[in-house]
């Protein structure tokens, strides 16, 4: 039988077999699973941390410290698809609160505030996968790899699909000015690639203990570095932070400005639902209400070189032929804004310019006019908002639309160039006044602003304005985040930024990132036969050597000049100082990205061949049953 094993054997063997017992289920320690559990838990602190140190708290000091319980999902010992969706759910408890004030535009614009809010979160795994690659495969600290990984991520949210700039780790430090003082430098992601090393350093200092080890981390977290290399990973923070200070201290005393133009900036107080408005009036209702503060501020008493109106704040269609010229009745608006204060208005509107094939494209614009009330300079806004000003993929994703605050097409075309506009020489001046504007959000875009400030080859303007319209979200923390955005593009370009604002808050920013102190001039009372109360007056505020000077705006004061209407008036304080962030740009974070290149290339690499394999073993589960079911020959 050549050792074959016969039929009946087999079925002897088979039938008197008798079954196995049971194997007895062994119980998962307690004492694994508890630090596991602890691990995900101690993580989710971070959502708070992150929350508070942002506005409407605006502790920015938690900055230094805010992701640390996020960085020991980093070592510690758990599923990973555990750790991953709990760094998405830190993501998710960060971004729901902190972005609340989008729903506040439109009861539909609650869905946008989701889907915000879940594409935001993904970025808080997709470090974490990063920095977790580079912790294992290679001997780098944290305090190199989260750094290089978070800046290179916050580079990309700020400007991929147009990007979303809001909320990046060094706005934190906004009130900080000898920290934030490196923008002129590395831009915001210098700020935020310290902050985030000091939340490194602080991790890894954790993780050194036995201790936290054994309760947090688990068992399988093991020490990575000895007390020296500690010391010295340390020194090198430290050494970094004393760095910025003595930077940011000499560039705070290096800030002789030269008193320029006298600007008058307008804060309209208007609900977005009344200038969304159809009925009847409303947009009569508009243009009264920004034309009396723009005769209020053109009045001789204050003497302005500009007056600047917000973001779409005149009510009408700005109707531009194919060869320039206007309408009509938009020439006889122009002539009537300027006949009363004789000076240069800066208009916000909806330019509506013909096209040669006889069809109209609209777009967000700033219109300069003249003393005599012609056009002297237009720009387009070129950085639209996602769902404000147009929808992304809304051919190929129909539902898209559900996400817009508008039931009909409403999308904006985007613009060209950075165009300087200057003013008419003011009485008694050598020279003319050169000024960028940058209008809503592109100011949270520091692509936006660096062209003012040389980096297009051009010479610097001035100054810089901003126009918005924030009334869409009716006094929320949105207002005072914008601000504090906003400082950085001052800093960088070092270039005064003046904010004129529907609903505020309006400000005059210097070149050092300072929001000036505003002194109260008078409250402006209307006619006996207009009825109004006190809070409801114009206000009227200066800035200049003689009103606020170089002193600072408490933050805590802010809120303060939200919602109230009037009139800023400020002597623009010029800085001639250059940037090297203006000219060179995100270098910084562009570094970041070459060094995570090779990890990028080897995740891609191993996601391609895994996809590989689970296709070739899909193909052959089909082609096994095919091949079983053919007749041998």
């Amino acid at each position: 039988m050549n050792g074959a094993i016969s039929p009946l054997a087999h079925e002897t063997r088979t039938t008197n077999r008798s079954p196995l017992p049971h194997p007895t289920p062994v119980p998962f320690p307690v004492e694994r699973a508890l630090p596991s559990l602890l691990l995900l838990v101690a993580a989710l602190p971070s959502a708070l941390l992150l929350y508070l140190a942002f506005f409407p708290v605006a502790w920015g000091f938690l900055g230094w410290v805010a992701l640390v319980p996020f960085l020991l999902l980093v070592r510690g010992g758990t599923a990973n698809v555990a750790r991953y969706a709990t760094a998405y759910v830190v993501g998710l408890l960060f971004y729901l609160p902190v972005l609340q004030w989008i729903s506040v535009a439109d009861p539909r614009m609650v869905w946008a505030w989701f889907g915000l809010t879940g594409y935001c979160a993904l970025y808080f795994p997709l470090a974490l996968l990063f920095i977790r690659f580079i912790d294992q495969k290679t001997r780098l600290p944290l305090v190199l790899s989260v750094p290089v990984a978070w800046t290179a991520l916050e580079f990309f949210r700020s400007t991929f699909c147009t990007g979303f700039g809001w909320y990046q780790v060094g706005h934190t430090q906004h009130d900080y000015l000898p920290i934030i003082q490196i923008a002129d430098l590395a831009g915001v992601y210098g700020v935020t690639f310290l902050v985030v090393a000091g939340n490194a350093l602080l991790a890894e200092s954790l993780c050194a203990q036995g201790w936290f080890r054994r309760a947090i981390l688990g068992p399988v977290a093991l020490p990575r570095y000895s007390a020296s290399s500690l010391l010295v990973q340390a020194l090198g923070v430290v050494v970094a932070l004393l760095a910025t200070l003595g930077y940011g201290y000499w560039r705070l005393a290096d800030d002789d400005y030269q008193p320029g133009p006298r600007v008058a900036l307008i804060q309209g107080n208007l609900d977005q639902r009344l200038r969304n408005s159809q009925q009847e009036g409303a947009g009569k209702e508009v243009q009264f209400h920004y034309e009396s503060l723009s005769l209020l501020s053109g009045s001789k008493e204050y003497h302005p070189d500009l007056i600047v109106w917000p973001e779409t704040s005149y009510p009408w269609a700005w109707e531009v032929d194919s060869d320039g010229g206007l309408s009509a009745d938009n020439f006889k608006d122009a002539q009537k804004f300027t006949a009363a204060s004789r000076t240069n208005i800066l208009l916000g509107l909806n330019v509506f310019q013909e096209k040669e094939d006889a069809k109209y494209w609209r777009y967000n614009s700033a219109v300069l006019l003249s003393p005599n009330g012609v056009p002297a300079g237009r720009y387009d806004k070129i950085h639209r908002v996602v769902f404000g000003e147009y929808i992304p993929l809304v051919d190929w994703i129909p539902l898209m639309n559900k996400l817009s605050p508008y039931d009909f097409e409403y999308s904006i075309h985007s613009g060209e160039g950075h165009p300087r506009f200057a003013m008419d020489e003011p009485a008694g001046e050598q020279r003319r006044f050169t000024f960028g504007v940058v209008i809503c959000y592109e100011d949270t875009d520091p692509d936006m602003a660096r062209p003012y400030g040389g980096g297009d080859g051009q010479r610097p303007a001035d100054f810089l304005l901003n126009t918005s319209n924030d009334g869409w979200f009716d006094g929320s923390s949105e207002h005072e985040q914008h601000l504090a955005i906003c400082r950085f593009r001052a800093i960088e370009c070092r270039r005064s930024v003046l904010r004129s604002v529907n609903m505020g808050v309006s400000a005059v920013i210097d070149g050092n990132g300072r929001v000036l102190q505003p002194e109260l001039l008078g409250v402006a009372h209307p006619p006996p036969e207009v009825e109004m109360s006190e809070e409801k007056c114009p206000r009227v505020w200066d800035v200049s050597p003689q009103g606020g000077g170089k002193r600072s705006l408490p933050v805590s004061q802010w809120h303060e000049f939200k919602k109230v209407q009037g009139v800023l008036l400020a002597t623009v304080p010029l800085d001639n100082r250059t940037s090297f962030y203006a000219v060179w740009g995100d270098w910084l974070p562009w570094v970041c990205w070459l060094l995570l290149a090779p990890v990028v290339a080897v995740m891609a690499w191993r996601m391609v061949a895994g996809v590989g394999r689970l296709t070739a073993r899909f193909a052959f589960t089909i082609r096994k049953p095919v091949a079983a079911s053919v007749p041998m020959v």
